[in-house]
């Protein structure tokens, strides 16, 4: 049977994805353990009493489908049951799809902002656009919705309604709107040039071929300014919720010529794969800048864990989300499959992240999209999250320079994002002193 080795973050719009590896579906449990399914008895007994004296008829699958799950769920946030359904929208999404109206958006002022209304999206077509705010969702007041009800609240069946309250920023009086949920193709990768022969890449998630398309928009960003080289790269990893693993390793390897990149550790410690860098994928030597924040999670940590052991990098941003486990994904006979957690990974400097978060050489906080007023969510605060590895703490970022006071500096003529402007700030600097 094939099972699936992932690592994402269950914190983000785009969730999810996945790479292929082959291991022993099944174990069994030590010899010197009681039978581990003697309470099976107990539940099948449960379940013959619910079915006889129920009030109303009870449905068998939903409610061993709903154990199945309660019992994963007494496991930790990432470990889950998917129907046959849920992988199909699974799937989906590791092919960089999602279904949804077609928006990013963030908190800005303790306000839900439209960042992104992705052109020829359900939600772009209806009107609805970057900075317009989003007031209720099907009746419901977005300032008594948590965060992760409010990314549920817009995402559903294809071909399914959801009705939203807009006000735009030009109007006093919000607007109705009733969308049709659609299967959206993210598009995933977004380059520019900055000024001085800089160059800046988005990358949102880590879909299958992602490390690739950001090479082809490197590589693009490199013609347009030939015989003038790039001086240096922003690659931004904000609000990237993780991916394939492999994408990851890759993505960090094109900067990286030498030496561990992750790696992976099961029950006990056990090694279970090391991932190092190969010289044949080494391309890019220019000065490189990376942005995170507290949505950067799962793959997009191990980047910025080893671009930062490797001293290859310099971080700009705010503490990444903090997951460092590993997921299996096995299917079953019948259609569903079991996400579950097998081990963690290691920078290349041994660190375990997990709860704790990649913490940025130079901190700045994010204007854009301000938290303030409502929690951020990480990874140590969801329910049943895993430790960090008792025998591994993870290094401080020993004089790491904070940005105070961000409304005093004056951004970039073009550049109104505080952490792209300071991130740019640095390889100039950096520049400068070599050019000294």
């Amino acid at each position: 049977m094939k099972s699936t080795l992932m690592i994402s973050s269950a914190a983000a719009l785009v969730l999810g994805i996945s790479i292929g590896l082959v291991c022993q579906p099944f174990g069994y449990a030590e010899k010197n353990q009681k039978d581990p399914y003697e309470r099976l008895d107990t539940f099948a007994r449960v379940l013959s009493v619910v079915e006889r004296n129920y009030v109303d008829e009870a449905n068998r699958t939903e409610m061993i489908d709903g154990a199945i799950r309660g019992m994963m769920r007494a496991l930790d946030p990432h470990s889950m049951f998917m129907t046959a359904d849920q992988r199909k929208d699974f799937e989906r999404r590791t092919a960089g799809q999602f279904v949804g109206i077609g928006v990013e958006i963030g908190l800005k002022n303790d306000e839900l902002r439209v960042i992104t209304a992705f052109y020829g999206g359900p939600a772009q077509r209806a009107g609805i656009s970057s900075g317009d705010t989003i007031l209720a969702v099907d009746g419901r007041d977005v300032s008594k919705m948590t965060v992760d009800e409010l990314f549920e609240s817009l995402r559903g069946e294809p071909g399914s309604q959801v009705r939203l309250s807009v006000r735009h920023p030009e109007k006093l009086t919000p607007q109705n709107y009733v969308i049709e949920r659609q299967v959206v193709q993210l598009d995933i990768v977004r380059g520019q040039l900055l000024d001085d022969n800089y160059g800046y890449v988005s990358l949102k998630s880590f879909a299958g071929g992602s490390a690739a398309k950001v090479k082809a928009e490197i590589d693009r960003l490199i013609g347009i300014l030939k015989p003038a080289p790039l001086k240096g790269l922003v690659l931004d990893l904000r609000k990237n919720p993780g991916g394939f693993l492999n994408e990851g390793v890759e993505l960090a390897n094109y900067f990286i010529p030498s030496g561990n990149i992750v790696s992976t550790k099961g029950r006990n410690g056990v090694t279970m794969e090391d991932y190092n860098a190969s010289r044949l994928k080494y391309t890019y030597d220019f000065p490189l800048a990376v942005l995170i924040d507290e949505g950067t999670a799962s793959a997009s940590e191990i980047v910025a864990g080893a671009l930062q052991d490797h001293h290859r990098a310099i971080i700009v941003g705010q503490t990444s989300f903090g997951k460092a486990s590993i997921q299996n994904i096995y299917p079953l006979n019948d259609g569903s499959s079991v996400k579950l957690t097998i081990g963690r990974y290691y920078t290349p400097s041994g660190r375990c992240i997990q709860t704790h978060g990649i913490t940025p050489d130079v901190e700045v906080e994010d204007l854009l999209l301000q938290t303030k007023g409502r929690k951020v969510v990480r990874e140590k605060d969801l329910e049943h999250a895993l430790d960090s590895a008792k025998e591994q703490q993870p290094a401080s970022s020993a004089g790491a320079k904070t940005v105070a006071d961000a409304e005093e500096h004056e951004p970039l003529p073009g550049i109104s994002d505080l952490q792209l402007f300071v991130a740019l700030q640095q390889l100039r600097a950096r520049e400068f002193y070599v050019n000294q």
